[in-house]
Formats: structure tokens, sequence, C-alpha cells
């Protein structure tokens, strides 16, 4: 028997285009197989593409950032979830993606893995990126939302 407390149908207009839906998932797998891509690469590889010179821990927050806002916002499009449930399930997956990330870069050459301040950069900025996508949507949900009649 099912949960009654989960929906796995979207709850407002917005949520309901399948392009919508569809390409938010889109947008996670090709947000996670360029973060492993990337960690495929040999530390000096890394060094030629950083072209701004970004500092490694504003990198990881920054990428992280954008996977959970991004996986935030599929959850929230494609379940009957409510805020919370997509923000807190969007930094647990993040953070624990880049735990894998860390461990990964262990058999890369040229690479450290297992960096906490890495994996900490990571998950602060899954929480980062998750805040943003649960206020974006709410204040999407808001436009889209018809006036209250005055009957």
């Amino acid at each position: 028997m099912m949960n009654p407390t989960v929906h796995l149908k979207p709850r407002t207009e917005l949520n309901s285009s399948l392009p919508l839906r569809l390409g938010s998932w889109m947008v996670v797998f090709f947000w996670a197989a360029s973060v492993f891509w990337l960690s495929s690469m040999s530390g000096a590889r890394i060094e030629e593409l950083n072209v701004v010179r970004l500092w490694d821990k504003a990198a990881h927050f920054l990428a992280f950032a954008g996977g959970a806002f991004f996986l935030c916002l599929a959850l929230r499009f494609n379940t009957g979830w409510s805020g919370k449930r997509a923000f807190l399930a969007a930094v647990a997956a993040i953070s624990c993606f880049g735990a894998t990330d860390e461990w990964h870069q262990m058999f890369t050459a040229r690479r450290s893995g297992a960096d906490l301040g890495d994996w900490t950069a990571d998950t602060l900025g899954a929480i980062a990126g998750a805040a943003v996508a649960t206020l974006v949507y709410v204040r999407t949900q808001r436009k889209n939302s018809p006036a209250p009649r005055g009957d």
C-alpha cells in the first residue's frame, strides 16, 4: 500500500508540462556527467581549463550549488513533494555525489581526492543551490497562480 502523503503527480499547471519535466532531469544528468568528466581529468588539465583562476573551493561551491539547484527543481516539477522535502533530498543527494566525486578523484592522475574541504564546499554549495531553487519555485508559483476571486 502506498503512503497517502506521497504524490507522484504534479500539483500545479506549471509542473504539468512534459518538456519541462523531462528537461529538468536532462539538465541534472548533464550536470552530473559534466562533474564526472571533469573529475576524470588530470590536475594539470584542470588547471588549463581554469581560465578565470577561480579558487578551488569556490569552484566546488558554485558547481555543486548548480547541481542542487537543478535537482531541487527537478524534484519539485516531477513529484508532489513539499519544498522542504525536495530541498532536503537535493542537499543529501548532491552532498553524497560530492563524496563520490572526491573518492573518484583518488583514482585520477595528479588529483588528490578525499579532500574534506572540497566536500564541505560541495555540501555548502548544495545547501545554497537548493535554497535558491526553493525560492525561485515559490516565486514562480505565486506569479502563475490565478488571483483569488472576491465572491
